[in-house]
């Protein structure tokens, strides 16, 4: 076990692995979002694929409440569509709470151009990745905020191999820079969890379903 771990992991740091990252059989990622252990909603992706071509889309649903009372809404739609390990395109609407934000970026040749709402126009770098997580790329590769479309200036730590909910075991990678957390991989590559504190200070934990 753990030789195929580490395997898996030097597959990533490589930037050589497949872009099917690895998708689940079943072209479905389901996560239960947690506030300080308390559900607050879901981040649900789903692929469809031909041949090299991905597309995956993303559907995040999160209602914070205080005292029964809704203070903190958030949804984010999202469709992305790869060949191989290059984006082809990306089209997301965020609603953060009140606060409208959008990416869109379409591949002409080999240029891929992208514009957001924080990010504004610019020409993407050949090894861009987005923050939709599910892609084993997104290690190596430039990141892309997929809410306002920003480029994200960050460092990538490998940490250890641990046990999540469901006795799933994951190495954990440690997010530092522009972007904040820790995200999960499982010995086949596939996204298995995600946390990082958000600002008021609660911690925001993904448990995989």
């Amino acid at each position: 076990m753990r030789r195929a771990l580490l395997a898996t992991a030097l597959l990533m740091a490589s930037g050589n692995a497949a872009v099917a990252g690895p998708i689940p059989e079943t072209n479905r990622i389901a996560f239960e979002v947690l506030r300080d252990g308390t559900p607050i909603g879901t981040h649900v992706l789903e692929f469809s694929r031909a041949g090299e071509r991905v597309t995956v889309r993303v559907a995040i649903d999160l209602l914070v409440r205080f005292l029964g009372i809704p203070v903190y809404r958030y949804t984010h739609r999202n469709t992305e569509v790869w060949d191989g390990d290059q984006l082809l395109s990306i089209e997301a609407q965020t609603n953060s709470n009140g606060t409208p934000l959008s990416v869109r970026g379409r591949r002409a040749g080999d240029r891929l151009a992208i514009e957001g709402t924080q990010g504004g126009r610019f020409e993407a770098p050949p090894d861009i990745v987005t923050t939709s997580y599910w892609h084993s790329r997104f290690l190596t590769g430039r990141k892309l905020d997929t809410q306002g479309g920003r480029l994200l200036q960050v460092e990538v730590t490998q940490k250890g191999e641990e046990r999540l909910p469901g006795n799933v075991v994951a190495r954990r990678w440690n997010i530092s820079g522009d972007l904040k957390l820790d995200i999960w991989y499982d010995v086949a590559g596939t996204w298995a969890g995600l946390r990082f504190a958000a600002e008021d200070g609660s911690t925001i934990q993904y448990v995989r379903r």
